[in-house]
């Protein structure tokens, strides 16, 4: 059967052309390795490029920041904010403990609390289809390593779950961000276990050189290298080489 898939704009060389429609893909990886960088990219392509809805929580950046470094590599999200694409504030709550709605009415978060971001994601489906839309989306959490500190093992696995059922429905694809190691090494397991595809990010030492590599495996209904590639982020993003 053919699969319907969602373009990275970055690695659909390596898993047939795209993501498969209705999927949660962890992307994990070394920290500064370009897990974000990977993640604006993915937005920009299909939010801004090709139309698709999107929404983005951010959690351990503010709104400013993200677009500001987005926009340093010519990834310019003013124009289609708040129409487009929707950029939700849990980096306000970690931080400064700030109210669940700040007084210019955006909402923000507690991204401790797995229910209250998955009830969102749900409202924020349910408000496309009303809107006459089928549901579809792109969305990234920029990182879920907060839901660990806090939360019961019984509570992430149900939010990942809940993730899944509205990504599967409404044919939506959401990456989720964690860094390699921070986590216990029972939840990591348990995030890769669930989760329908992982794009990791890695970082090795050649001579006295960082050398970037990439690997996807795990990706349902796709065939796929399991083998890591090298990569660049470049000052107009991510690029594979060789």
């Amino acid at each position: 059967m053919a699969v319907n898939r969602i373009e990275t704009g970055i690695i659909d060389s390596l898993i047939q052309g795209g993501i498969p429609e209705g999927s949660v893909v962890l992307v994990i990886g070394d920290a500064k390795s370009g897990k974000t960088t990977f993640q604006m990219q993915f937005l920009y392509n299909q939010v801004v490029l090709r139309g698709m809805p999107g929404l983005a929580i951010l959690v351990d950046l503010p709104k400013r920041e993200f677009l500001d470094i987005s926009k340093g590599f010519g990834w310019d999200f003013s124009p289609i904010l708040d129409e487009y694409l929707y950029l939700v504030d849990a980096y306000s709550h970690r931080i400064k403990s700030a109210p669940k709605f700040s007084f210019s009415e955006d909402v923000i978060i507690d991204p401790s609390n797995p229910t209250q971001i998955a009830k969102f994601v749900k409202d924020t489906t349910s408000s496309l289809v009303a809107s006459g839309h089928t549901g579809q989306m792109v969305g990234v959490i920029t990182s879920i390593t907060p839901l660990f500190f806090e939360s019961e093992l019984v509570d992430i696995y149900k939010f990942l779950e809940e993730l899944k059922d509205i990504a599967h429905r409404y044919r939506q694809v959401w990456m989720i961000e964690i860094n390699t190691g921070v986590e216990k090494p029972e939840v990591e397991a348990m995030v890769r276990a669930i989760v329908d595809g992982i794009i990791e990010l890695k970082m090795f030492e050649e001579g006295r050189t960082l050398r970037r590599y990439i690997r996807v495996y795990g990706m349902r209904k796709t065939a796929h290298s399991l083998s890591w590639f090298p990569y660049e982020i470049t000052p107009s993003g991510i690029i594979l080489r060789g």
